[in-house]
């Protein structure tokens, strides 16, 4: 028996197909579609073929254009996912392309969470947005050698900051420091949130995870020990596959 969750997040949709006997998980992602409905149909159709007798559920912004078993929400699903990596960590930071988001699980419950209040400058979008200006790939980055941000961006707006960064470009500045600042303006407006509650530590959650060096980057920003689950993009799908039918 299989328990399929779908993550349907604004910039990539997230699947995790669990095998119920063993435990065994299958991950993988795609772009999410402009057109969901009919290509979420032929989707799950394929789905549904290659392991049947599956159980679908579903998060995200998204979820409504799936044709499901069942739909939690995205807090709940990172909630159980977070808990299933993480067992021994209770605050969850999930930086999405949409939104920053700090989660308090306990058991894989959620108990509380805080979202962003300021504009896109705080979540992945700025970051793909400013990624597009410079020219450059998502899996270029790299924060393996990288110190403190030798630049920091002024604004907390999204628009002023881009035109910060205009501004950098035409005075030289290499794209990898401007990259650096954006993470370190990301991380910044994180850290606000994360001053909610108290904590020692907490799981990253999202796709910065994949940035090569993103934990001690993280930890020299926000100040606080920063735990890569092994599959932190994933966790909601995950949660989702975890998710019992009711």
């Amino acid at each position: 028996m299989y328990r399929i969750g779908v993550d349907v997040g604004s910039t990539f949709t997230k699947y995790c197909v669990l095998e119920d006997t063993t435990g065994e998980m299958t991950l993988f992602l795609e772009q999410t579609p402009v057109r969901q409905r009919e290509y979420f149909g032929d989707k799950l159709a394929w789905l549904r073929a290659e392991y049947q007798g599956c159980s679908i559920v579903t998060c995200g912004y998204g979820r409504k254009n799936i044709s499901y078993d069942r739909t939690v929400s995205e807090l709940t699903a990172l909630s159980a996912g977070a808990a299933h990596q993480c067992p021994e960590i209770l605050l969850i930071l999930d930086i999405g392309g949409q939104d920053t988001k700090v989660v308090r699980q306990e058991n894989g419950r959620l108990k509380a969470f805080f979202t962003n209040e300021k504009c896109a400058a705080g979540c992945g979008l700025f970051l793909g947005n400013v990624l597009r200006l410079l020219q450059t790939d998502f899996e270029a980055i790299d924060l393996t050698a990288a110190g403190q941000p030798e630049l920091r961006l002024s604004s907390v707006c999204a628009v002023f900051a881009q035109s910060e960064i205009v501004e950098m470009l035409a005075a030289g500045t290499p794209g990898t420091a401007i990259i650096h600042a954006v993470l370190a303006q990301i991380l910044v407006q994180a850290k606000a949130l994360l001053g909610k509650v108290e904590c020692s530590a907490v799981v990253l959650s999202g796709g910065l995870t994949k940035i090569p060096g993103i934990g001690a980057f993280s930890e020299q920003i926000l100040e606080k020990r920063v735990i890569l689950p092994e599959h932190g993009a994933y966790l909601s799908a995950i949660g989702c596959a975890l998710t019992e039918l009711k």
